[in-house]
């Protein structure tokens, strides 16, 4: 290469560059002249041309050693006019690449904190926060005492905690995969069942706290699914039902067999979802009206996030409405029956593959 660019915004802040790590203090150094000048790239002294050309959008400096630049400033000059204007693009593609990177990093704090505070929560609900720092001298001996006479409780509580930890690590590893440009699913054979109930054990205790009764389908399904994927987006759809279906009702998992793919249903008593903001729920932000309502402080992520995690897997998430006739009215709100199907694509008929 012989041409080599630096690209800063009106602000001074750094879009881009290709110079030599050894030549980039001449951008700091730069003062505008006409003179030949002499660099060293790849240990060979070499003549060059450096310049620079501004617009509304930044300043792009320009270093060449090719021969017909050296040899003939006008074309030098002409150069750095035909430059200047990628700098638009370039800045635009570096405000889209910083705004998709908050936004996946929204969702990955907005996620892991979640766990952090259940995880907490439950650590706290054992041993109180107060009562160790009443007692900072004597802390070994007090969290003794409260496992001893609370075994049952401890035990739950520690392998909450093991669940919520699983958890965090499996949100880190999709993280990570988002951030790259080309993603590998890495799929595996599991039962679907217990695949959904290692994950459903870690929300078992806020149904009951709710009094949601849940009923979990039979089904010796096996698919092949990437599996930390999948963990977020059913996470994301436990997550959800906990905050939105109406307490002391039913929360059913169907596993249902179907032509040419195979589904996951949940199927609730939840807030009312209106007809026309059914596809408005998977753009990432959007909070209905009656969910703000119920809970103002959400972010808007989970219904986006459940759809693009589901991408790992050749999956889609079809949200049915007053899925039957059920309707109750609670603080203000109304409560239908609602069903949130994930259909994985192009799996085999397990049962047709091994029984005939």
């Amino acid at each position: 290469m012989s041409t080599y660019y630096y690209a800063i915004k009106t602000d001074g802040d750094y879009i881009f560059d290709n110079f030599p790590k050894n030549l980039r203090n001449l951008v700091t150094n730069y003062s505008d002249s006409q003179k030949i000048i002499e660099v060293i790239i790849d240990d060979k002294v070499l003549k060059a041309r450096l310049g620079s050309k501004s617009n509304s959008y930044g300043t792009l400096f320009t270093l060449t050693t090719d021969d017909k630049f050296i040899r003939r400033y006008k074309l030098f000059k002409d150069l750095l006019e035909m430059s200047i204007i990628s700098i638009e693009s370039l800045s635009s593609f570096q405000n889209d690449l910083v705004a998709r990177h908050n936004s996946e990093n929204q969702e990955f704090i907005h996620n892991v904190t979640s766990l952090n505070t259940y995880s907490i929560q439950d650590l706290f609900a054992l041993i109180p926060q107060k009562i160790l720092t009443e007692n900072f001298t004597k802390q070994n001996d007090v969290v003794k005492q409260i496992i001893a006479e609370k075994p049952k409780v401890a035990t739950k509580t520690l392998l909450k905690l093991i669940k919520y930890s699983l958890a965090t690590k499996v949100e880190f590893s999709v993280f990570e995969r988002t951030m790259k440009i080309h993603s590998i699913s890495q799929k595996i054979e599991y039962s679907i069942r217990i695949l959904v109930l290692s994950i459903l054990q870690i929300f078992m205790e806020d149904f009951e706290e709710r009094e949601i009764t849940v009923y979990l389908d039979a089904c010796e399904k096996r698919i092949s699914v990437d599996h930390d994927s999948l963990f977020v987006s059913l996470y994301y759809i436990f997550d959800n039902a906990i905050k939105y279906c109406h307490p002391k009702t039913d929360f059913k998992i169907i596993f249902k067999e179907e032509q040419d793919s195979f589904s996951i249903l949940f199927v609730m008593i939840s807030i009312r979802i209106e007809q026309n903001e059914i596809e408005k729920l998977f753009t990432r932000g959007y909070r209905s009206e009656n969910v703000k309502q119920l809970n103002a402080g959400g972010n808007g992520i989970g219904m986006y996030r459940i759809l693009k995690t589901l991408k790992f897997n050749d999956a889609i998430l079809v949200v049915t409405p007053r899925i039957n006739s059920y309707k109750r009215e609670f603080n203000g709100l109304v409560y239908e029956g609602n069903e949130f199907k994930i259909k994985f694509m192009g799996q085999q008929d397990w049962f047709k593959t091994n029984f005939t």
